[in-house]
């Protein structure tokens, strides 16, 4: 139950193997309700990034582990013993709709987890503990309160961790919906008593979170090890959560999102207008193939090519022609000389022979036989 997690939460920062990637699940670099932080990157936009390809590292950052890619989608997957994985967005969102594609991890002990998160630790949850393969929780928290453990949701979902199910968050500043496979399943609004009417309601720009981590290890304590269904063993590894896809919405089209004041209230939230760098990087062309560029000439330049082609072509044809016959006088010539040196060496043969006759008819009147 997310609930013990909430509660128990610091615990699993003394644990060594998942110190970094709890800390960055669930924490944050700056939070803008203490001190002065840097603006939020806007979405500022809406867009749909498929995992079964490299995601563009200036709108995502792995922070733990890394993703194996397949026709599928991205796999996390926890190879070895404490291991985890963690992606986050290097956007925000300042209120919207969040749309993730999901197989859960299965494993007692392992957690895979879809989330909105702000700097001021506002959080719109998704959950899957690895040990219920029919089922996913639902939760919420405004500013990082944990007091209470009253704010789940549990939804039946069957074959959760072989088949891909639509997981969707739906989030202004009314209400909160959670939606499966098109099914509303949830809605919290801002003012009601589950909210402590809109203090702990999330409201302030929110990262995409994706992670698959264990909460099932030694010296935690019982009350994750009973939430996340006991201790891992490790001996199943690897522990696998497969996205096949991601949905995101901006509700607003601004640069970047100040703080200002420390209420972490929406209306403190400032939107800087301009285009936001997630926008630029999404509609950023990429680089055209020989054909497309081919396309972009005009037809005074293709007839330019075209006639270039045809001079060099006929250039090339006049060089191997003339080349040609080059090649046959030196032929000519060739022959020419091997016929005049062999009918030097006939000459030369019958001149011998001649010369033989000769002296042989000289020698025959002087020739006895021996008696």
């Amino acid at each position: 139950m997310r609930s013990w997690f909430s509660f128990l939460l610091l615990s699993l920062t003394t644990i060594v193997g998942v110190t970094n990637a709890t800390t960055e699940y669930t924490g944050t670099t700056c939070n803008p309700l203490n001190k002065t932080c840097d603006a939020d990157p806007a979405l500022g936009t809406e867009h749909t990034w498929l995992f079964n390809s490299t995601l563009d590292s200036d709108l995502w950052d792995m922070r733990t582990g890394t993703l194996d890619y397949t026709s599928e989608g991205a796999d996390f997957i926890i190879k070895t013993e404490n291991a985890s994985t963690l992606l986050v967005s290097n956007f925000y969102i300042f209120f919207g709709v969040m749309e993730a594609h999901v197989k859960m991890a299965k494993g007692a002990g392992i957690v895979s987890s879809v989330i909105l998160q702000s700097d001021d630790l506002d959080e719109i949850d998704w959950e899957w503990v690895g040990y219920n393969t029919s089922g996913v929780q639902s939760d919420f928290f405004g500013k990082g309160n944990t007091t209470t453990s009253d704010r789940g949701g549990y939804h039946a979902v069957a074959n959760a961790d072989t088949e891909f199910h639509n997981y969707t968050s739906y989030w202004d500043r009314d209400r909160m919906e959670w939606w499966i496979d098109g099914d509303l399943v949830r809605t919290v609004n801002y003012s009601e008593p589950l909210t402590v009417y809109g203090k702990n309601y999330p409201q302030t720009p929110c990262q995409v979170k994706v992670s698959n981590w264990p909460v099932g290890v030694k010296g935690q304590s019982q009350g994750n090890l009973e939430w996340g269904g006991g201790l891992v063993d490790w001996d199943d590894v690897p522990f696998t959560m497969t996205v096949s896809k991601i949905r995101v919405q901006d509700f607003s089209t601004g640069k970047e999102y100040k703080y200002n004041g420390t209420t972490g209230t929406y209306g403190s939230i400032e939107v800087v207008s301009g285009n936001s760098t997630a926008v630029t990087v999404i509609n950023k062309k990429p680089e055209k193939t020989l054909a497309q560029k081919w396309a972009d000439l005009g037809n005074g330049a293709h007839i330019g090519v075209y006639v270039g082609a045809a001079v060099a072509g006929a250039l090339m044809i006049a060089g191997f022609g003339f080349w040609c016959m080059k090649q046959r006088r030196s032929g000519r010539l060739q022959r020419a000389l091997n016929d005049d040196e062999h009918t030097a060496e006939l000459t030369t043969l019958e001149q011998s022979k001649l010369r033989w006759r000769q002296s042989e008819l000289r020698s025959k009147g002087s020739y006895q036989p021996v008696p």
